[in-house]
């Protein structure tokens, strides 16, 4: 049965990747078509699913709120979830970050 990704963890991941991490999965749908590509760096594979996702599946399991999942759930959901916590931006311009309020 699929997890369910909370909006407490969509809005925690949405800080954790912060505008850089944001601007990185933005690029890579831009330019790839799919936030989990696979393109060369010259002559070197570059997997995002095994690098980027895989911080951003060790970020979910550090969360706290993926207590009940197992391997194939995080491998099954960082994807959807990254693709929420982008679909709830218009802009990666247009983010209000707590550090910046300061």
């Amino acid at each position: 049965m699929k997890k369910e990704i909370s909006s407490e963890l969509i809005e925690k991941t949405r800080k954790w990747l912060g505008k850089d991490g944001i601007a990185f999965f933005n690029e890579m749908k831009e330019k790839h078509g799919k936030y989990d590509a696979m393109f060369m760096e010259g002559s070197i594979p570059h997997p995002v699913h095994f690098r980027e996702g895989m911080q951003v599946r060790n970020f979910m399991r550090q969360s706290g709120l993926c207590e009940d999942w197992d391997d194939h759930d995080f491998d099954d959901s960082w994807v959807e979830l990254i693709t929420k916590v982008i679909d709830g931006i218009e802009t990666v311009t247009e983010l209000v970050w707590e550090d910046d309020e300061q």
